[in-house]
């Protein structure tokens, strides 16, 4: 158990050592069941690893299984054990959905109608134009920045009745973020409260394309973690390979690319300007562009190991923010709406409210509902 707490909280044995402040074989001796551990550091190393204290006295480690299906494509290192951060997001939009779902029967809300009604022998193309029509968006919808055409299609999804969280950490826990190389998204299906959770540790652009695909495994009617992979060198998943499509068509129509793809610029000119046109990652562009035969394979994979590159050895630039404005995103509108909505109206404690948006007083609450209440 103390091998499997200190490998679940990513730490060495000198990493520990240092945090417990004991010498690394006295750790070695623990892990062996030489010398048992104090109740002290075992309750210690039970917060590093954000496990109950009890479970440090279990026979047998725990089993972690993922409540949904895993649709991630990258290696496996990635992907064999969830983390703790991961399963805490998934059980906390879990309840956010569950509350939200109550709130809605209760109101008398009917089924969404849209929710599994499509399979991966819809066209591409047509399962874009449905999506484009679910959202209520005209051809020409493309306007302002980055951030300002990822707020519309968040702000449209939610219109039509889908929860959408998007955050970086771990609920309102600046100290445990979010691993993108784990993933970028999930989906958890209801025919009354979809919802969509987006990693906000990734790129906006990247969010966008996320966001449309699993709007795709919406209409698909099905649940899944996923990163979203774009390389076909390793994603052989054949409803990841569709949702991706979708989404490029979405983001990419076919039309708009042809007619915005220039001969007279060189490749990598024109792969610029058309990230910045659709507002989507240059490896969305590159990948696009191979599909629709403007470049060859050859081309496609040197482009793409050359952006990948390019993404590693970027330095994430962390940039500060007004906590309401990102608790808004973080919370899903329709949930925070929802929740405010019962308060005022004596229907749900203060105690229950804060703890479902994140909140630890009542003061950020109602700072936070004049806000939420100019979105209603």
């Amino acid at each position: 158990m103390i091998r499997w707490a200190r490998e679940r909280a990513e730490l060495s044995i000198d990493e520990l050592s240092k945090k417990l402040g004991v010498p690394q074989e006295k750790i070695i001796q623990w892990e062996e069941g030489i010398s048992p551990i104090s109740m002290g550091h075992a309750e210690d190393l039970a917060k590093l690893a954000l496990i109950p204290f009890g479970v440090m006295f279990a026979d047998n480690a725990p089993e972690v299984n993922l409540p949904i299906p895993d649709f991630r494509t990258r290696e496996a290192e990635y992907i064999t054990v969830p983390s703790p951060e991961l399963l805490d997001t998934l059980n906390d939009a879990k309840e956010k959905q569950d509350w939200y779902r109550e709130y809605l029967l209760s109101e008398g809300r009917e089924p969404l109608p849209f929710i599994g009604k499509e399979t991966i022998k819809t066209a591409p193309e047509t399962m874009a134009k449905k999506i484009l029509n679910i959202l209520n968006l005209r051809s020409h919808w493309r306007q302002g920045n980055w951030q300002n055409v990822l707020s519309l299609l968040i702000n449209k999804a939610e219109d039509a009745g889908i929860i959408v969280l998007l955050n970086g950490i771990v609920r309102t826990n600046t100290h445990r973020p979010l691993d993108i190389g784990e993933f970028r998204g999930f989906v958890l299906i209801d025919e009354i409260a979809p919802l969509i959770f987006i990693n906000g540790q990734d790129a906006k652009s990247a969010q966008m394309f996320t966001l449309i695909h699993e709007i795709a495994h919406i209409l698909l009617g099905q649940s899944a973690l996923n990163d979203a992979e774009m390389n076909p060198r390793s994603n052989t998943n054949k409803y990841e390979l569709y949702c991706n499509q979708v989404s490029a068509e979405f983001l990419t129509p076919r039309e708009y690319f042809a007619q915005q793809w220039k001969n007279r610029l060189s490749i990598d000119e024109n792969i610029d300007s058309l990230s910045k046109y659709f507002k989507v990652s240059r490896l969305v562009c590159v990948s696009r562009a191979f599909q629709l035969h403007y470049i060859d394979w050859t081309t496609r994979q040197t482009l793409w190991d050359k952006e990948m590159e390019e993404i590693r050895s970027r330095k994430k630039k962390q940039e500060g923010g007004n906590f309401h404005e990102s608790q808004k995103f973080r919370t899903g509108r329709l949930v925070a709406q929802a929740v405010i909505s019962e308060v005022r109206s004596n229907r749900m404690l203060f105690r229950d409210a804060l703890h479902l948006l994140g909140f630890k007083s009542v003061k950020s609450l109602n700072s936070f509902s004049e806000i939420i209440g100019a979105m209603a």
